[in-house]
């Protein structure tokens, strides 16, 4: 967990629509500024992802240099894609993305990847997984491993995997961003604790981003397996009643650091 330098504090300076805010915290032993600009108005947590994004993606540059500093390398290469086959859990913001993301698509590529998650599910229903998937709300802490060790071995492949590569890697999950092995990239075909060595994050932006999720009317899970997102129960939430942008942001960061984060607002 990282912690803050002195007293967490996030300071908002208004800019119009936007505000900044800023915030410094010490991870794995280095001080880290950020600066965000957030929309000042009420900001639909999925409008925020591209900030959880760059966030995720400084954790792990850390971790990265840290484990390298410690003389380890990342094994994870463009078209090794063994993880590619592990459960992942996102948030229901995450959900959202992947749903614009796949609407987006032109038809035929829209088709065949919906095809994918299609087969995925049907594959999940026959190997009798699916209900604990659908239920992952509901799955202990005790259960999470062996529901995930057994998800593996049915080999499905994400359906966004092309040529062992991801075709979305700018907005792949956070916790993908934030899975990095240093052990032999064969032991991932066969994972188990003994054989495989994860960089360790100093904090995982994932988990937080999922926490947010227990703001919003009607949750429905705290988590949510990734294969299942096209088929997730839609969170109609109000956006208009949507918190501000710095809320969210102080939220991400209380859960980070375990600490209350008083919000500073200062007029430019």
């Amino acid at each position: 967990m990282p912690e803050s330098t002195t007293s967490p504090v996030v300071t908002a300076t208004d800019t119009g629509e936007m505000r900044t805010a800023t915030v410094d915290l010490t991870v794995a032993g280095r001080k880290v500024h950020f600066q965000l600009d957030v929309p000042a108005g009420p900001t639909p947590p999925i409008e925020l992802l591209p900030i959880f994004r760059s966030l995720t993606d400084t954790f792990v540059r850390i971790a990265v240099e840290n484990a390298e500093a410690d003389s380890q390398t990342i094994s994870c290469r463009k078209g090794c894609g063994a993880c590619c086959r592990q459960l992942v859990p996102i948030s229901e913001i995450e959900v959202e993305s992947i749903r614009r993301l796949v609407d987006e698509l032109p038809p035929p590529g829209r088709r065949e990847i919906v095809a994918r998650f299609e087969k995925a599910v049907k594959q999940l229903e026959a190997s009798g997984l699916l209900a604990a998937l659908r239920a992952s709300d509901h799955v202990t802490r005790e259960d999470i491993r062996s529901l995930g060790t057994a998800y593996f071995e049915q080999g499905i492949p994400c359906p966004f995997l092309e040529d062992e590569s991801c075709s979305i890697h700018p907005d792949r999950p956070l916790s993908c961003r934030e899975y990095l092995v240093t052990s032999p990239a064969a032991n991932c075909t066969k994972p188990s604790a003994e054989s495989i060595r994860c960089v360790t994050m100093p904090a995982k932006i994932s988990r937080a981003v999922r926490h947010l999720d227990a703001g919003k009317p009607n949750r429905s899970a705290t988590w949510i397996p990734m294969i299942l997102a096209l088929e997730w129960p839609r969170n109609n939430q109000d956006n208009a009643k949507a918190p501000p942008g710095t809320a969210s942001i102080v939220q991400l960061f209380e859960q980070l650091t375990g600490k209350k984060i008083p919000e500073q607002g200062q007029q430019q």
